[in-house]
């Protein structure tokens, strides 16, 4: 029988819980994701393009398109608009290291998403 050291298992289990805390820590969490979204009563191609201009707006570069979003990236940041005009919906999506900086980032493609 192999005999058990308490302080073996004392170290053990103060390194795997500590492990555990390391791993719930924020600053080891995936991006920060902030987003909003409003009513779009247009066409899905008007939609689109009204999401390009906003992205340039908010100067994000590097677009990528896709078939209901447009993408935008400045640094560690990316922000998103999708259309999903057969619900009436635009959404609007910011994300990247820090919270608050995703939070403004989703807030001022909101802004800037002007229908008139």
């Amino acid at each position: 029988m192999a005999r058990v050291h308490w302080q073996s298992m004392g170290l053990a289990f103060g390194l795997g819980l500590g492990a555990m805390v390391g791993l719930a820590s924020p600053s080891f969490g995936g991006p920060a994701v902030a987003s909003r979204w409003q009513n779009a009563k247009m066409s899905q191609e008007e939609c689109l393009k009204l999401a390009e201009d906003t992205i340039a707006k908010a100067g994000l570069g590097r677009l990528e398109r896709t078939e209901q979003s447009r993408y935008g990236t400045k640094e560690d940041y990316t922000g998103v608009v999708r259309c999903i005009t057969s619900n009436g919906i635009a959404l609007f999506i910011g994300s990247g290291p820090s919270r608050s900086v995703a939070d403004n980032l989703s807030g001022m493609l909101f802004r800037n998403f002007k229908t008139e």
